[in-house]
């Protein structure tokens, strides 16, 4: 029985009464699991929520002291200010395929191509470590935060977990959208497919000014996170890719990233821009165009 809230952690309303839980009780940390605790989100002592790209940077800034110079593999619908936090304190980010098995597994391939991988994590809370043996496990990655956070403590610090993040910023505008595919379900992944690869060679095709497909390093995001370097690839589970948007008067401003979903008819549309109105303007060019 879950009375309170949805067990989730990417819920407002769970986020919102944990929030108001740690005020009320003037707590240092607020725990949210989902329903097999193998996600997690958790608040600071300051009431602020700390989940998704958070989440992500609070586990990075946790690893890098302990690993200087590690990988840390995220899918690619994650920031592009958390791909900045994470290079600044030393940090390798590589974007890889959504979907969580698709990112720990890629963390197990880096390390055995003598990649140094200690973290691997998707925005929806899921996590795993290379201490941990690579396994999917939420309170593995709440136990660590609450070492850090009485590490602190013990120096005499009184400013809260939250305090490893206060330098992540967080784009100006995010949102998910979902496009139906119009065809009988039985030929709706190949239609999905279709669609998405057309979008690849629109932007190859410099069809859509100031559209570049996204990489980061050796691992191309402009083959949709679909190439793997290493001798035994992973097998293809859904398609996508990711570009990257600039203009002449903000430079790169934004990035659009499009997913056929594996068990439902339509497309994962996620848009992020640093600056206002970003998201409509790239979606109406992605619509239009």
């Amino acid at each position: 029985m879950f009375p309170n809230h949805i067990p989730n952690p990417e819920d407002k309303t769970a986020m919102a009464l944990t929030r108001a839980a740690v005020l009320e009780n003037n707590a240092d940390l607020g725990v949210v699991f989902d329903t097999d605790v193998d996600r997690s989100g958790v608040v600071d002592n300051k009431g602020n929520p700390i989940n998704g790209d958070k989440l992500i940077a609070l586990m990075s800034a946790i690893v890098l002291k302990e690993h200087p110079g590690t990988t840390i593999v995220t899918d690619a619908r994650t920031s592009m200010a958390l791909t900045k936090f994470i290079t600044d304190r030393g940090g390798n980010h590589c974007l890889y395929r959504v979907g969580y098995r698709n990112v720990i597994d890629k963390g197990v391939h880096l390390n055995e191509d003598g990649i140094e991988t200690h973290l691997m994590m998707e925005t929806s809370g899921h996590g795993a470590l290379k201490e941990n043996y690579f396994l999917d496990d939420g309170a593995y990655m709440v136990v660590k935060i609450i070492i850090q956070m009485v590490r602190m403590k013990l120096e005499g610090s009184d400013e809260g977990i939250g305090s490893l993040i206060k330098d992540l910023e967080e784009p100006l505008e995010s949102i998910e959208l979902r496009m139906n595919i119009i065809s009988e379900p039985r030929y709706a992944k190949a239609k999905g497919s279709e669609a998405i690869e057309e979008f690849r060679k629109y932007i190859e095709e410099g069809r859509l000014q100031g559209w570049e497909l996204d990489s980061c390093g050796d691992c191309w995001v402009s083959e949709g996170c679909l190439v793997d370097s290493n001798e035994s690839p992973a097998a293809i589970d859904a398609r996508m890719y990711r570009a990257k948007v600039t203009d002449e008067e903000h430079g790169q401003y934004g990035w659009i990233h499009l997913r056929q979903s594996i068990h439902n008819p339509n497309i994962a549309v996620n848009v992020q821009s640093m600056v206002p109105g970003g998201c409509r303007s790239i979606t109406k060019s992605l619509r239009d165009k």
